[in-house]
Order: structure tokens, then sequence, then C-alpha cells
């Protein structure tokens, strides 16, 4: 995910960059470093798992519980409002 991306990634959900940092389990300033693309100067590269944490947000996906067993499913906990709707009224091409 490049800085553009993040910043646009952040508006597209109506956050501002305290809410998104929250959300994301980041400090504020990590944020500012992200959405500007450098820190002192120099690049800074947004981590994977803020890249998947991201589009996990996106998706609806607001946290995530493990079970205790080793080979346990993770319990996943939605936003109902994030959730996209189906498609609604698509035609469809009969060949």
């Amino acid at each position: 995910m490049k800085p553009k991306e993040f910043k646009k990634w952040r508006k597209a959900h109506g956050l501002n960059q305290t809410k998104a940092a929250r959300k994301l389990g980041l400090k504020l300033r990590t944020v500012q470093y992200y959405e500007k693309g450098e820190r002192k100067g120099k690049p800074i590269e947004i981590p994977k798992a803020v890249s998947l944490a991201c589009y996990a947000i996106s998706c609806g996906i607001e946290d995530v519980e493990f079970s205790e067993e080793p080979k346990g499913r993770p319990v996943v906990k939605k936003n109902p409002e994030l959730v996209m709707a189906p498609p609604h009224d698509t035609e469809m091409d009969e060949d």
C-alpha cells in the first residue's frame, strides 16, 4: 500500500487520522508518517500487516478472537454497516 492509497482508504471510510490510528492500533504520528511516506526525510514503508488490517476493515471485519485450542478457527466480528451489499438488479448477458 502506497501513502496516497492509505490516505484515500482513510478518507473513503470517513476517518480522520486520529480515528484511523485507533482503529488500526497505531499512534497518530505513525498514521501521519504513513500518509506522508517518510519519516525524518527517509522513506517509510507501510507494513503488510497494516495494509491487511485496512482491507479487513473495508470488508467489515472489526475484530478477531482466536480460540485457545491449537487448531481453533478465528471468530470474526463484523461491523454490519461496512459490509458491502450484493449487487442490485444487474442485467446479465444471456448467451
